[in-house]
């Protein structure tokens, strides 16, 4: 984390962070002072398609200014016009995601299965009925329903709402009296009550406990799917690899959006926290914006995928040839052995918060249910309203019909 103090006139008065501690290290041990510098144009320093270099790196380049002080991307195309000191730090690449959305409750009752169970299940209902009226009417013993008299005969109606009774927990007085048949039940009231405990179990965690849609993993799986768009730093280290790598899925990533890129990183935080797009950064940068609009609105609205990916170095830049490669490279492996980059890492980076590890969108407790969690069983409710009321209107046209005949 690097932070800038400047004056009325846009000069640097005041600085702190991971790389100035380094930088005052350096300079109390050798009596040197320095003058800081903006970067002319707010990059990193990127090869432009004539040729020269932009940002921080340009500026060395063009020995504008004798080094460049941040956490660089150390990569082969930025060799060509500088130099790199040695790798102080190494982390990989990630992305900025939206937190992910709680799932919606509105078809809560049928969540807990597939529709591949569903379709079982409503097979297994209709298929039934038929095999116990067979039985029920061709046993050895005359057909009965008990505790009727021996001469009531069970219809198909009749045994087709008694098996669809026992899937949703529902008895009849009337059962068929025969041997044979009350085998057949027996096994469909035993299916019945796993079916049913299996989803009543997975309904009530369903409610209770809130869960979110699937979330991004990896960059893979950001490529090639449609809900989320993707934003880089133009002119970056990650725009340069996108662009000069033959990965199908690094093409893919230079190429869909890309009219889309943001010229600052903090351009790239705003537009995922629209919800649309995510944004990929080296992981300390990310770090840093997820505790920052946590601190700010107390809300964890941004996540970070699992997976990251492209692990490279950060150093200083240094004019070709600069004869301050070697001694700076001496000086921070010496700040390695003595602890201070670990020193340091605690001072300025983020403590790990369950907004940082993701914990907060998985690992929840139960909550009391709102109306919103039961809307599906109001929708249903509704919906036999609707249905009792077209058949009931059909009845009373069939028996107008039939009194009309008579």
């Amino acid at each position: 984390m690097t932070i800038l103090q400047l004056n009325k006139e846009g000069d640097i008065v005041g600085y702190k962070g991971f790389c100035f501690e380094m930088l005052k290290t350096l300079m109390q041990k050798y009596d040197f002072k320095v003058r800081l510098v903006l970067s002319y144009d707010g990059n990193w320093g990127s090869l432009l398609p004539n040729n020269t270099w932009n940002g921080m790196v340009g500026m060395v380049n063009r020995t504008e200014v004798d080094m460049a002080v941040s956490g660089f991307t150390i990569s082969h195309i930025r060799e060509q016009g500088i130099d790199f000191t040695a790798a102080f730090h190494e982390e990989s690449t990630a992305i900025l995601l939206p937190a992910p959305r709680p799932r919606s409750k509105a078809f809560a009752l049928i969540q807990p299965f597939s529709w591949k169970v569903w379709l079982a299940l409503c097979a297994a209902v209709v298929g039934v009925t038929p095999v116990l009226h067979l039985i029920s009417r061709a046993g050895p013993w005359t057909p009965a329903l008990y505790p009727d008299p021996p001469e009531a005969r069970p219809t198909y109606s009749h045994i087709q709402w008694f098996i669809f009774g026992g899937i949703i927990g529902h008895g009849d007085r009337c059962i068929p009296a025969s041997l044979s048949s009350r085998v057949m039940l027996a096994f469909w009231w035993s299916a019945a009550v796993t079916i049913m405990a299996s989803y009543t179990g997975t309904l009530i965690a369903s409610l209770t406990v809130p869960t979110v849609a699937d979330s991004i993993e990896s960059l893979e799986e950001l490529a090639f799917q449609d809900e989320i768009k993707w934003t880089y730093r133009i002119y970056s280290s990650m725009d340069n690899l996108f662009r000069s790598s033959g990965s199908a899925v690094f093409r893919q990533m230079a190429t869909r959006y890309a009219d889309s890129k943001v010229t600052t990183d903090y351009e790239g935080v705003d537009k995922v926290l629209t919800g649309e797009w995510a944004f990929i950064k080296e992981r300390s940068f990310l770090d840093f914006a997820l505790d920052e609009d946590f601190q700010r609105t107390g809300q964890c609205r941004l996540q970070i995928a699992a997976r990251e990916f492209y692990t490279v170095g950060f150093g200083w830049v240094l004019q070709t040839g600069s004869p301050l490669k070697e001694l700076f490279d001496l000086e921070f492996l010496r700040m390695s052995e003595m602890g201070l980059f670990g020193k340091w890492r605690g001072m300025y980076w983020p403590a790990p918060s369950n907004c940082s590890t993701g914990l907060i969108f998985t690992d929840v407790g139960s909550q009391p249910l709102a109306l919103a969690d039961l809307v599906s069983a109001f929708l249903l409710l509704a919906l036999g309203a609707v249905l009792s009321t077209v058949v009931l209107a059909a009845e009373m046209v069939y028996r107008s019909a039939c009194a009309g005949r008579r």
